[in-house]
C-alpha cells in the first residue's frame, strides 16, 4: 500500500510526501512475516507535460522499519529475526495520464534504499526495485491547459 500528497510549486517542480507499507506473510515457509514501512519526502520535476499525459522524476529521503525473518548463512541452518529503523532513501521516475479533468492513472518505479540484516547475522544497506501504480486525484478544476484553477478560475499552482 502506497501514499502520497504532493504539492505542485510550478508546472516543472513540486515536493512529494509519501508513505508505503508492504508486507511478505509465511516467510521462508517459518509462518513469520516480513514488512517494510517507509515514510519519505522529497522534490519532483517534471521534464514533460503534453496532452494529457506527465512524466516526472523525484528523489526521496526518510526513513524505513524493516521487520522480519532472515535465513543465516547455509552452514548454521538457522533463522534471525529482528527489526531495525534506519534511514532510507530512493530515486525513480513515473508517467501519468489524466483520465478526466480530476483523475489520472500513474505508474511509478524507484530504487529504494532501506537496511536490514544479511545472512551473516550483520545490519547492512539494500536496494530494491519498487514499481506501484494508481489512481490520482486531484483536488480544484484541471482547464484544458493542465493547470489547477479555483472557483472564480484564477490559476492556483
Amino acid at each position: 500500500m502506497n501514499a502520497s500528497v504532493t504539492k505542485q510549486a510550478s508546472e516543472r517542480f513540486g515536493a512529494t510526501l509519501e508513505v508505503s507499507y508492504l508486507r511478505a506473510s509465511n516467510v521462508f515457509g517459518t509462518g513469520q512475516s516480513n514488512s517494510v514501512l517507509t515514510y519519505l519526502i522529497g522534490p519532483v520535476y517534471y521534464p514533460y507535460r503534453k496532452n494529457g499525459f506527465l512524466a516526472s522524476v523525484h528523489a526521496l529521503g526518510g526513513g524505513a522499519r524493516v521487520a522480519g525473518v532472515v535465513a543465516l548463512l547455509p552452514n548454521s541452518g538457522g533463522l534471525l529475526k529482528g527489526t531495525v529503523n534506519d534511514r532510507a532513501w530512493g530515486f525513480g521516475g513515473g508517467a501519468e495520464k489524466w483520465v478526466t479533468n480530476l483523475l489520472a492513472v500513474r505508474v511509478d518505479i524507484d530504487a529504494l534504499h532501506t537496511t536490514f540484516f544479511n545472512s551473516s547475522a550483520k545490519v547492512h544497506g539494500e536496494y530494491d526495485l519498487r514499481a506501484t501504480w494508481g489512481v490520482i486525484y486531484y483536488f480544484g478544476q484541471r482547464g484544458k491547459s493542465g493547470k489547477l484553477r479555483n472557483f472564480a478560475g484564477r490559476q492556483i499552482e
